[in-house]
């Protein structure tokens, strides 16, 4: 019989919240910032395993993913998803829009993992924050919810443009 706090470490929101916790202590080491950086290349993986064995997260292609990404990119935020993160891409890197259209069409996690490290990489170019915690809990849940939250994000009318729906421009 599973107590609750054995069901409380396999519920993704408190174990996103874990593992950032981990990564913020590790944030300021520059050694060990490296060595996650490893954990998004399959052939250098292996020098992330000591840092990522420390929290359970040795071939957890999520905790891996999320501890990489971290690595490269330590700027978050507790606010929206990947959506917005998107959003405040559009129109300051090119192709941001088929990089997001690429994201949504991925069928599992392995293959979403391996596009959200240019998505990651460019939010660092610009100095747009990630919120980590909830794109851990995407990843886990990975499927036509999480992609129309996103999507509804990423999409959503402007402030003030008015909305379709009433007949208002929204342009």
């Amino acid at each position: 019989m599973s107590t609750e706090s054995e069901k409380e470490k396999r519920e993704p929101r408190s174990r996103s919240r874990g593992l950032l916790e981990y990564l913020r202590r590790l944030r300021d080491d520059r050694g060990a910032m490296a060595d996650l950086r490893c954990a998004l290349n399959p052939t250098k993986v292996s020098r992330a395993w000591p840092l990522l064995g420390r929290i359970g997260g040795i071939g957890d292609l999520t905790i891996e993913t999320i501890a990489g990404m971290f690595a490269y990119h330590p700027l978050e935020t507790q606010l929206g998803n990947l959506g917005t993160t998107c959003r405040g891409l559009y129109g300051a890197t090119d192709g941001t829009d088929a990089r997001f259209r690429r994201l949504l069409a991925c069928g599992d996690r392995s293959e979403l993992c391996e596009h959200l490290r240019s998505i990651v990489l460019a939010a660092k170019a610009k100095d747009i924050a990630v919120n980590y915690e909830q794109l851990f809990t995407d990843i886990v849940y990975w499927g036509t919810q999480v992609k129309a939250r996103w999507a509804t994000e990423y999409w959503k009318p402007a402030e003030g443009t008015g909305d379709a729906m009433s007949g208002e421009e929204v342009l």
